[in-house]
C-alpha cells in the first residue's frame, strides 16, 4: 500500500496541481478562439497538444489509488491531498489512450479510417472534455483538506495573475472558466 509523502511535501505540490488546472483552462480558452474549420492552422494545433497534456497530467492525477505497491513515490496522486476521494470517480482509460494516441508516436491509429481509431478530435471533443475535467476538479476541492485547498486556491490566482504591462494578454482565474464557456458558445455550428 502506498502511502502518501509527509505534509509538508504535499502542500509544496499545491503549486503544480493548481498550474495543470489553471494551465489546462487557459488551452482550452485559447482553443476556443479559432474558428472550428480553422483547424488547419499550426498554432491551433499546438495549443490542441498543451491542452492535451494537461488534461493527461490531471486524469492520471485524479484517478490513480493508493495502492501502487511502493511506499514513497516522487508522483503525487489526489488521494494524498484528500482522504475521501475515490479514484473510480474518474473514468481516465479511455480518456488516457486517446491523448496518448494523439500525442504519441505516429500511429494507424490517429487516422480516422482506421480500426483502432482512438483519436482525440481536439474541436470535436473540447467542450466536453473541459466539462469532465471542470466536474472532477470542483469534486476533488470539495474534498481537499482545508490546508492544502488554501494553498491551491492561492496558487491559482498567482498563476493567472498578471504584471501590469502584460495585464491584456492574461485572464484572472476567476474569470478563465466563463471566458471558455463564452468562446464555446460563438464558435459552435
Amino acid at each position: 500500500m502506498r502511502e502518501p509523502p509527509p505534509p509538508d511535501e504535499i502542500r509544496k505540490a499545491t503549486k503544480d496541481v493548481a498550474w495543470e488546472y489553471a494551465a489546462m483552462l487557459a488551452a482550452a480558452v485559447e482553443m476556443t478562439k479559432g474558428s472550428w474549420e480553422g483547424w488547419c492552422s499550426p498554432i491551433n494545433h499546438l495549443v490542441q497538444e498543451a491542452f492535451l497534456v494537461h488534461v493527461r497530467n490531471l486524469a492520471e492525477f485524479f484517478g490513480q489509488p493508493r495502492n501502487k505497491g511502493y511506499i514513497y513515490a516522487v508522483d503525487f496522486y489526489a488521494v494524498d491531498f484528500c482522504d475521501g476521494w475515490n479514484p473510480k470517480k474518474f473514468p481516465q482509460g479511455k480518456l488516457i489512450r486517446a491523448i496518448n494516441t494523439t500525442l504519441a508516436h505516429m500511429q494507424y491509429s490517429r487516422d480516422r479510417a482506421s480500426r483502432s481509431h482512438v483519436h482525440f478530435e481536439g474541436y470535436e471533443h473540447l467542450d466536453g472534455t473541459v466539462k469532465l475535467m471542470r466536474k472532477t476538479w470542483t469534486d476533488f476541492m470539495k474534498c481537499v483538506e482545508p490546508e492544502y485547498r488554501l494553498d491551491i486556491e492561492e496558487w491559482l490566482v498567482k498563476h493567472t495573475a498578471s504584471p501590469k504591462q502584460t495585464e491584456r494578454w492574461r485572464v484572472p482565474f476567476r474569470e478563465l472558466e466563463s471566458a471558455f464557456d463564452q468562446g464555446c458558445d460563438k464558435t459552435k455550428p
